[in-house]
């Protein structure tokens, strides 16, 4: 198994359930891309679903199930950041990074406002270097957060989801996690996702111009339009992965990052 993998499956166009009410209904190429995703990480599998997520939700589920343009958005939208090494400091600590800066803001939570605003100037913008290269699951149950961290040749992937709120274990076979690996088959593995996604919008596109949708609304010459604009979009997106830049304050981050170290011992 290769060390980072996207796995995905997408939703058959007759299974795929068209948005608005009946009378109304309309489909888009973001409502094409519903599938079922998981992410192969070293020998972890993020994204799937514990046998315990069954008995809370009452249904069987396997992997998770929604739109992929949510998480291609979400996931291409921290190459810009990746293109920037941290510092091997930074870099060796993100598995705490989160929790010791929740640590830091509880120390300060209730000193009065105007104090706690100047604090909170330089909290915002350590945290900022974080959540640029991380993302959340807002659209699932206790979904993951998932960051991706470059230092040089290497990158690390992080993730962590909270525990569901009905019951002490969790919904996740892997809800929490850290991975180490080259960024050269980083790069290999996004751009092998890449192509295999749209190959199969290619055809999920090609199945939706030639089906008729009787009451559901579909702009095909549209659905053609975007499809092309995302392709490019996303393009440019992964070709980032192979630029070099640097154009982060570091000395002022890692000073922050120092004070929060003190603050909270």
């Amino acid at each position: 198994m290769k060390d980072f993998k996207i796995n995905f499956q997408l939703q058959k166009i007759e299974d795929i359930q068209p948005f608005g009410e009946k009378g109304n209904y309309s489909l888009h190429w973001f409502g094409l891309t519903d599938a079922s995703l998981w992410l192969n990480i070293g020998t972890q599998t993020v994204y799937e679903y514990s046998p315990y997520a069954s008995k809370i939700f009452g249904e069987q589920l396997k992997y998770n199930d929604y739109y992929l343009s949510r998480f291609i958005e979400d996931f291409f939208g921290t190459f810009d950041f990746l293109t920037e090494s941290v510092p091997e400091k930074l870099y060796n600590s993100i598995e705490s990074f989160t929790s010791d800066m929740d640590k830091w803001e509880n120390l300060h939570i209730d000193e009065p406002d105007e104090i706690f605003y100047k604090f909170y100037e330089g909290f915002n913008e350590l945290y900022t270097c974080f959540g640029n290269r991380a993302f959340d699951s807002g659209h699932l149950t206790d979904g993951p957060q998932i960051g991706f961290f470059r230092c040089g040749n290497k990158i690390k992937i992080v993730w962590e989801s909270s525990e569901c709120s009905d019951g002490d274990e969790s919904i996740w076979t892997a809800p929490q996690g850290s991975f180490e690996m080259s960024y050269d088959d980083f790069v290999i593995s996004v751009k092998q996702f890449y192509n295999e996604f749209f190959a199969e919008m290619d055809k999920q596109v090609k199945r939706a111009v030639e089906k008729d949708f009787k009451e559901i609304d579909l702009d095909k010459q549209q659905l053609i339009a975007e499809h092309a604009e995302r392709k490019n979009e996303f393009l440019n997106k992964l070709l980032l992965l192979e630029n070099s830049r640097n154009t982060t304050d570091w000395d002022k981050i890692m000073a922050l990052y120092s004070k929060m170290e003190e603050e909270i011992k």
